[in-house]
């Protein structure tokens, strides 16, 4: 016979492998050492610290939210997804379109009561959706913004209070930069997610694809797209701009051999850390066509779980649920640069008010959100495909090998090959 006692016993010691199990989070992203990583593993911490009974690994993905993608299809088809995954803007369609994922806005009904996602503004949750489906849960939100170096302007000569507002007065500043100091007028960020691409024909009145007759058709062959590369490709045989992949214009950039970067606002916190003591690190707006408006794509991603395990979505879910809480996003915006998608944050002194008025580069970006639009999804299964067909237009512009009209009629015969036959709405 088993005593009271002797029971107890029994029952206390039978739950110690139950309170003593662990979950692991495998959560992926595209944040290196000067760019975020910091960021992530300090958030990682604290929210271990307040759930002992979660653990995050975080695993870096080369090559951005390409990169990423790729990685994780090869995940989902060997049956080892990560649990949560930064997915880019650009890839929302396709994930939605082909991977299997958890819909986010389920996953707020089944833990949170529909909590976590009524804290955005419409227009941010919209960020999240593809295709009607709520793919992710909106994170990371940047702009393109223009990195100077202060002191290399007025070694050529130039005024670092006023740096050029429109792409012909970069012409004009870049010519006296090279001329005067032998250096690079400036870098634009080239990755194969067409991010700086769409940057410039969308702000100079033109878009990737259009929809014509209730299908997609590619735009990039338009005057507007045609004009748009054809200015950077012209920066760069005149040898006024770098047209290298990032790693290669970032480091040129630091090392004073380009006056300019223009990039992520989420590269703010690591450029500024990296150029102290190198020159003065400024920030200005991305120029624009003359009069013409900007229209610039919003950077980032969103948190979409993959996990399949009830009890891994379940803490996955826990794991969004702080990364976008206030005190996550105050943590994400002071370590990256990401614009804090909760509204009131930066005009509340508990989170980031006192930090966005002390840092002139972060505020370019937030004056800039009234000029953002989605970035460009390349619809169904080949749209990652139809992506890489813009880039390589892309690369053989700058490097010479086509003119830029060339380039992209012949991308725009792959594009429409591709997705020319999904459907749209007009």
């Amino acid at each position: 016979m088993v005593s009271v006692r002797s029971g107890f016993l029994l029952g206390f010691f039978a739950l110690i492998p139950a309170l003593g199990q662990e979950i692991t989070l495998q959560y992926w992203h595209i944040n290196t050492e000067a760019f975020g990583l910091p960021a992530v593993r300090q958030l990682i911490q604290e929210f271990q610290r307040r759930n002992p009974g979660i653990r995050v690994e975080e695993r870096y993905q080369p090559n951005a939210y390409t990169g990423l993608l790729q990685n994780l299809q090869a995940a989902l088809a060997a049956g080892n997804p990560p649990d949560v995954a930064q997915i880019g803007y650009l890839y929302t369609r396709y994930v939605a379109e082909n991977l299997p994922y958890v819909p986010a806005d389920e996953l707020d009904r089944r833990y949170t009561q529909g909590r976590v996602l009524g804290r955005y503004a419409p227009n941010i949750r919209a960020l999240g959706l593809a295709k009607g489906k709520m793919v992710g849960v909106p994170y990371s939100l940047s702009n393109i913004v223009t990195y100077y170096n202060a002191d290399l302007f007025r070694r050529a000569g130039l005024d670092p209070d006023r740096p050029p507002r429109y792409l012909g007065g970069w012409r004009r500043a870049a010519q006296q930069i090279r001329a005067r100091t032998g250096k690079y007028g400036l870098y634009l960020i080239l990755l194969d997610d067409n991010w700086a691409l769409e940057a410039l024909i969308r702000s100079n009145g033109g878009n990737l694809l259009r929809c014509e007759g209730g299908f997609y058709r590619a735009g990039v062959d338009s005057p507007e797209a045609i004009g748009a590369l054809s200015m950077w490709a012209g920066l760069v045989r005149d040898g006024l701009a770098l047209g290298v992949p990032l790693q290669q214009g970032e480091q040129a950039f630091l090392a004073g051999e380009a006056a300019a970067f223009m990039t992520t606002i989420a590269r703010r916190a690591g450029l500024q850390e990296q150029t102290k003591g190198r020159f003065e690190l400024r920030g200005a707006r991305f120029p624009t066509f003359g009069s013409r408006p900007p229209a610039l794509p919003g950077g980032g991603n969103v948190l979409t779980v993959f996990a399949r395990d009830p009890k891994r979505q379940e803490a996955a879910w826990k794991f969004i649920q702080f990364l976008t809480s206030p005190e996550g996003f105050t943590l994400w915006t002071k370590g990256t640069g990401y614009v804090p998608l909760l509204p009131g944050l930066t005009q509340d002194p508990r989170y980031l008010k006192d930090f966005v008025n002390q840092n002139p580069i972060q505020k370019v970006a937030i004056d800039q959100l009234p000029f953002t639009v989605p970035w460009t999804s390349f619809p169904g299964k080949n749209g990652l495909a139809a992506s890489q067909a813009l880039f390589r237009a892309t690369q053989k512009a700058l490097t010479g090998q086509a003119t830029a009209e060339a380039a992209l009629k012949e991308a725009a015969q792959e594009i429409n090959r591709l997705v020319g036959g999904e459907r749209c709405s007009e």
